[in-house]
Parts: C-alpha cells; sequence; structure tokens
C-alpha cells in the first residue's frame, strides 16, 4: 500500500506539473499557429515538450519519494552460474571472465562461456581462462554456438545452468568486485524472476562515449530505479542481470530478435513475476565508439521495444504497474517523432529568424532536467560501488545534443522494425 500511494502521490506531482506546463504553452501555440498548420503545431509541442514534461515529472517525484539508499542483502554461500556469451571478443572475454571469477562471493562461481561463431581468437582466449583462472570454488566451462545469434548463444548457455539463480554478463563488461553477491543476493531474498544490475559506461575515449557516461549514470539509471520501485522493470539488460532459472525456462528462454533481453523480461512479468534494480549491483560496459556505433546499438534497443510489445502487449500484463510502463513506452515515439520532426525544424526556423517552434519557451524543460539529472546524480554518488570519472564536457553534450541523437537512431530503429530488416548480432 505504501508503494501505490507514493505512486499516485509522483503522478499528481506530474500532472500538476503538466497543467503548468500546458497554461505556459497555450500562448506559444497560438503563436506558431499563425504560421504554421495548427494540427502541426500541436503535434510538436506536446511532445517535444508537454510528453517530457510529464514523463520526467512523474519519474523525478518517484524517484524522489524512494531516495534512502538500498540494504544490501547477502547471498550466503549458495553456488551461481554466470552466462557470458562472446562472438569475436578476443580482446575483453578473458578480462572479464577474471572480472567475474575475482568477485568477492562467498559461494561457488561457475562461468558457463558460450563462444557464438567467432571469426577470431575468441575460443582460444575462453580456453585459456579455463586453464589459468579455474580454482576450487570458481570454474570455466567454455561451449560453442555454431550458429550466429546472441538468442541462440544464451539459450545454449541456458541448457548448461544448474544452480537456482544465475547471472548474464556480457563479454566486454566489467563486474565491481561486489556486484555478484549484491545482485544474487537481492533476487533470493526478493524471490523475483530477474533483477537489473546498475550498469554504467566504461572509462570514456570520444565525446560519443562521454554523452552516453551520462546517459547511463542518469538517465538510464533513473529510469530503472523508478520502474524497479514498483517491481516492474521493463528491462533486465542482458549485459547484467539475474534470473530465477526456472522462472526463464518455463518462459521459454530468449526469443530470437532485437531485443532478446526485453522481450524475455515482458514474458516474466506476464507469467506474474516481479522484475527488481539493483542499484548496488554495479558493472562498466563498454559502450559504442563513434556515432554510427550507437546509430545501431539505439536502433537495436528501438526495435526491441516493439518486439516487446508484439510479444505482450500493455493489456496483457496481470499487474497494473507493468501495463503502465509498457504504454508509457509507447510514448516515447511520439516523443521521438516530435523531436525530428518538430524541434529540428524548430531550431532551424530560429536560426533563419522565426523562433515560432524552438524560442525561449523550450527552454523551460531544462529546469527539470537538469533537477533530475541532479537527483539521480546525488543519489549514485552516494554508493560506495560507483566510480565514475565525471565530465563537465560530456555532461553539456549530454544535456543539448543526445535527446536529438538518440530520437534520430530511434526512428531509424521503428523503421527497421516496420520493414522487418534481419538483425545481426556483431555485424
Amino acid at each position: 500500500m505504501k508503494r501505490v500511494w507514493k505512486f499516485f502521490v509522483a503522478a499528481a506531482a506530474a500532472l500538476a506539473w503538466l497543467c503548468l506546463s500546458i497554461w505556459l504553452a497555450v500562448p506559444w501555440v497560438r503563436g506558431a499557429s499563425l504560421h504554421l498548420p495548427a494540427a502541426y503545431v500541436v503535434f510538436a509541442v506536446a511532445g517535444m515538450a508537454l510528453l517530457p514534461a510529464y514523463l520526467m515529472g512523474a519519474m523525478f517525484f518517484s524517484n524522489l519519494l524512494h531516495q534512502r539508499r538500498p540494504r544490501r542483502f547477502s547471498p550466503g554461500c549458495r553456488p551461481v552460474d554466470v552466462i557470458v556469451c562472446a562472438r569475436n571478443e578476443q580482446g575483453c572475454v578473458y578480462d572479464t571472465v577474471a572480472s567475474i571469477l575475482d568477485q568477492a562471493y562467498p559461494g561457488p562461481i561457475r562461468v558457463i562461456c558460450v563462444d557464438n561463431a567467432s571469426g577470431d581468437g575468441t575460443w582460444q582466449e575462453i580456453c585459456r581462462a579455463r586453464r589459468e583462472l579455474s580454482r576450487p570454488g570458481r570454474a570455466v566451462e567454455p561451449c560453442r554456438c555454431e550458429t550466429p545469434g546472441k538468442a541462440r548463444a544464451l539459450n545454449e548457455g541456458l541448457a548448461r545452468v544448474i544452480s537456482r539463480y544465475f547471472v548474464t554478463v556480457d563479454a566486454d563488461t566489467r563486474l565491481e568486485e561486489t556486484a555478484l553477491a549484491a545482485i544474487v543476493g537481492r533476487i533470493a531474498a526478493e524471490g523475483a524472476a530477474c533483477v537489473a544490475g546498475n550498469l554504467l559506461s566504461a572509462p570514456a575515449a570520444t565525446w560519443v562515449q562521454k554523452m552516453q557516461l551520462y546517459d547511463y549514470l542518469l538517465s538510464i539509471a533513473a529510469i530503472k530505479r523508478y520502474q524497479g520501485s514498483y517491481d516492474c522493470t521493463l528491462v533486465a539488460q542482458g549485459a547484467f542481470s539475474a534470473y530465477d532459472t526456472d522462472a526463464v525456462r518455463a518462459a521459454g528462454g530468449w526469443a530470437d530478435g532485437a531485443g532478446e533481453d526485453i522481450v524475455l523480461t515482458y514474458k516474466l512479468l506476464a507469467a506474474g513475476g516481479r522484475s527488481l534494480y539493483e542499484a548496488r549491483a554495479v558493472g562498466y560496459t563498454q559502450t559504442p565508439a563513434t556515432l554510427a556505433g550507437l546509430a545501431r546499438q539505439r536502433a537495436r534497443w528501438a526495435r526491441g521495444m516493439f518486439e516487446g510489445l508484439a510479444a505482450v502487449k500493455p493489456w496483457q500484463q496481470p499487474a497494473g504497474f507493468a501495463g503502465y510502463f509498457e504504454t508509457l513506452n509507447i510514448s516515447i515515439v511520439w516523443l521521438d517523432m516530435a523531436y525530428v520532426f518538430g524541434f529540428l525544424p524548430g531550431v532551424a526556423l530560429a536560426l533563419l529568424g522565426m523562433p515560432w517552434l524552438a524560442g525561449w519557451l523550450t527552454l523551460l524543460v531544462l529546469p527539470l532536467v537538469v533537477l533530475g539529472s541532479a537527483s539521480v546524480w546525488c543519489f549514485q554518488k552516494r554508493l560506495p560501488e560507483v566510480k565514475v570519472r565525471d565530465s563537465l564536457w560530456g555532461y553539456l553534450l549530454f544535456v543539448l545534443l543526445f535527446q536529438t541523437v538518440q530520437s534520430l537512431c530511434s526512428l531509424w530503429g521503428y523503421c527497421q522494425a516496420l520493414t522487418r530488416r534481419t538483425v545481426r548480432w556483431k555485424r
């Protein structure tokens, strides 16, 4: 009941903020409609100002009500299997396996390392990890999946799991030393179907990675905290999450596609399971270093959202919170279209001396963005497990540029989903 009232308090506060935003936007819409089609103006203003006002407001107020630092749960001495899938990851898979086996975890760890038809020296590195890193209580089990596809590789690993709970870790992800104990302790204590870890960006080298540093640290973490507060984190990301073995097998494992982890999470929720978020289970993943790489990744994520919605409709979710968050996900398509077809043309018109769509009122979105970012930043920095080097340049790029880049990439993904373009892992 306490969780329910917090949800409605946050929603009510967000609606109040939305009403204020609408009141401020009415003159804006009227003025712009003198120069542009009224329907277009309403579509653009609602998508690039009013919808973000509600979404960010609801998330900010909810996270503020759940600001208390999470407690740590002990996993005991229970054994755990960790699935690591690798395709052409010669340069990093050995270090990833080492970071898992070096965890401060009291029970036995077995790493099931799946080589997914790699064309480089990945298999040799996995075998080297078995020879050099295996020891009592720490084991590496190499296996091969000759059919390309991450879902197929994950299912190959799942077939070999023998522990009550298991964890997935991407081959380019490094775990903080207590991450495994935190995430296994949480899923065992709560009896959830899955738990998403606090996935952050590895040290950034390029300006594209510096933007993503704050996307992971602030945006993605805030969304997962928001949804996880109501046991409905919509994505237990394959890069670092824990799962109930029986629940995953009952759901049929991973389905082949762009968003295999999204589809699985939706199915687990539809089966009545709970999907949590553990902020103290921290992992650092390599992010795309170029705009082309970022575009491919975010397009794939956008496709994955559609796959999840196709697998389980919002009204098919037994938990009202899960259906609500799925519905909010659909509204993101509107937001992306408004940014691309409203905000960007509005900026171009403003530069030509016609600030009809992108005038000073557009900046009213920024205070809540900055306030929300500051709140999440403070929460993350209170966690001793989080170790991220700040970058003012990266944060400015994130605030001013990242949403536009994200929306462009997402629209590309939506088009790929509509045309049913084939997905390739590690092209």
